[in-house]
């Protein structure tokens, strides 16, 4: 198999692998990060962004709500490209359908009132928002695209048997999850099973912390963990009960015990908003591996992981100045850099 991919890559990927690699080299360094933190004030910032592909974007950009849509638009042109680039669907789908099932989850608790929001909705999934909208508040889930349908079926049922809309959220990530997963083994690229592993192992790893933080009963770890990721949930359930030091012996072994030992706090609580930074950040050093193969799928994936990243850093680095956020909370905000 190895030896096949070898003859095959080139043929595939060649040319789209040669323009990110071209690409990758205008990818933020640290020096315009710094420059942007440091920047006088939020016009100069524009400034520094018009230097940048970020800049036609940016042009009329005075508020929150009008970074939001700059970013949303910018990073559309993004996918466009590369889905144009590869023309693999299947590629650019791994990383679209997580803002299809995001939308959905609006969606789903929009409907019950659990929150609401068109304002919510990200543009960057290829699910047509207000027809699935349509669709849901007139029961006509079985008009849904297949990919969705059950996900949103069974989301429904468990929320209208137990009243509790993080069930909306444990059901569609869980479909979710089972989707990339086979779309990564479709592709037969161990790169990409790989992050999806680290994608459920965190998930699951999260999971398991929000719900000792919130003192949550055993039977919702039972049905809140994912399948098919590198640590069997099962281990998760089997010592739910104990402290919690109990989850860093059991996974002192794996690439995730340093990042425990940073999270945890007096060994009774974890703070979250640590946990979600780092991550960002070990998701991110996985696709840094992908830098040094020279042609293949890994480049492209790393690419976009490398934009998302990229993208999340100038909405923290942009929104905190609007917000007269100090420049060294912003830093400890921005999550590693790819190059």
């Amino acid at each position: 198999m190895v030896r096949l991919r070898t003859f095959i890559d080139p043929i595939k990927y060649g040319v789209a692998t040669g323009r990110i690699k071209v690409l990758e080299n205008k990818l933020f360094t640290r020096h315009r990060v710094e420059r942007l933190v440091e920047a006088d004030d939020f016009s100069d910032q524009l400034r520094i962004l018009a230097e940048t592909d970020y800049g036609g974007f940016f042009e009329n950009v005075r508020t929150i709500d009008d970074i939001e849509e700059a970013l949303h638009k910018y990073l559309a042109k993004v996918y466009d490209f590369l889905d144009e680039l590869t023309r693999e669907r299947e590629i650019i789908s791994f990383f679209r359908l997580r803002y299809d099932f995001h939308n959905l989850k609006v969606l789903l608790k929009t409907k019950y009132k659990q929150e609401t929001g068109e304002h919510i909705w990200s543009h960057l999934g290829l699910l047509d928002v207000p027809r699935a909208r349509d669709l849901i508040e007139q029961g006509m889930v079985d008009e849904l695209p297949e990919v969705y349908r059950q996900a949103v079926k069974e989301s429904m049922h468990r929320f209208e048997k137990e009243r509790d809309s993080q069930q909306i959220d444990i059901v569609l990530d869980g479909y979710l999850y089972k989707l990339l997963h086979g779309l990564a083994v479709s592709q037969r690229n161990d790169f990409l099973q790989d992050l999806v592993k680290i994608f459920i192992d965190l998930g699951n790893i999260k999971t398991f912390l929000r719900a000792k933080n919130l003192r949550r009963k055993k039977d919702f770890i039972s049905q809140a963990l994912f399948d098919n990721g590198s640590i069997d949930k099962g281990i998760f359930i089997a010592i739910y009960g104990e402290p919690l030091d109990s989850l860093l012996e059991q996974l002192k072994n794996t690439p995730y015990a340093e990042l425990l030992r940073v999270v945890f706090r007096e060994g009774k609580k974890v703070d979250l908003s640590t946990f979600d930074k780092l991550v960002d950040n070990f998701a991110l050093n996985h696709a840094k591996k992908a830098r040094y193969v020279p042609v293949g799928l890994e480049p492209i994936v790393g690419y976009i992981l490398a934009k998302e990243s990229e993208v999340n850093m100038v909405r923290v680095i942009l929104t905190g100045r609007l917000n007269n956020v100090p420049k060294d909370k912003i830093r400890e905000r921005i999550r590693d850099l790819y190059v």
